[in-house]
């Protein structure tokens, strides 16, 4: 099974939003009838290589993007040279900035081949303006973003790795869902060692967490790239998740 790698319904060249695969998971979804007409033209089709940068760390965002297919890291170089990666954003998240400071927080960057959907940062605030159930989604999904930073940040301080693990997991299993997909299932398209600049573990404490896990009974490998939690009760206990996390869209700034 294939790493969450969907694209825009389209009819040759020209694109179709409301066939769009990842309509249901994105802020499209709360666009309708002839708005989303309105939103299409807003929009262009944009492609990135693998391991291409998108934004540098402090510079001009003018764009914002909703990502069709593919998967990009975000981090931030540190003053020893080392980076800290922030987070990960796939179909349907929300890639760009439409904040008062112009500059990206982060250094973003394409692990796999990419596809969006482009808008301009003055045209897509425009159009925010104009729908006040799309500001308070994208509102709303902002705030979800916040506190999950704050779980991420006790997850660090206070977790030993299978727990930090366990909770990566159950946070994947509730992203870059298709329609009808199991919820036990989970796409990792990141590399091993993403994963442990993420949760601040090495490459090796990760492979071997994973080990432990597929021989406790609590994960299945599909390939290389997608699992399924065959215990998700005891993943639950593990992450000390007070409750399985939401699906959401995630926004990268």
């Amino acid at each position: 099974m294939n790493a969450p790698d969907v694209f825009c319904g389209t009819n040759g060249d020209q694109r179709n939003c409301g066939h769009c695969i990842v309509r249901h998971i994105s802020l499209c979804s709360h666009v309708g009838g002839s708005d989303l007409e309105k939103f299409q033209t807003l929009s262009q089709r944009k492609r990135f290589d693998r391991s291409e940068i998108i934004f540098e760390q402090d510079e001009a965002v003018e764009n914002v993007f909703v990502i069709t297919r593919g998967l990009v890291r975000l981090f931030r170089g540190m003053p020893s040279g080392k980076r800290q990666i922030i987070g990960f954003l796939g179909a349907g998240d929300l890639l760009g900035s439409i904040k008062r400071k112009s500059g990206s927080y982060c250094t973003i960057q394409a692990i796999t081949d990419l596809d969006v959907c482009s808008f301009k940062k003055d045209a897509f605030t425009n159009f925010l303006m104009d729908h006040p159930a799309l500001c308070y989604a994208l509102l709303v999904t902002a705030m979800d973003e916040i506190e999950a930073q704050y779980d991420h940040s006790i997850l660090l301080a206070r977790k030993q790795a299978p727990e930090r693990l366990a909770a990566f997991l159950l946070l994947l299993s509730r992203r870059w869902k298709r329609e009808q997909e199991s919820e036990n299932l989970v796409h990792i398209p990141m590399p091993r060692n993403d994963i442990a600049d993420h949760l601040g573990l090495t490459s090796e404490t990760i492979s071997r967490t994973f080990s432990q896990f597929k021989a406790a009974g609590l994960i299945k490998f599909v390939d290389s790239k997608c699992a399924l939690l065959t215990n998700v009760a005891q993943l639950h206990q593990l992450s000390g998740f007070d409750e399985l996390p939401a699906h959401r869209m995630a926004i990268g700034l």
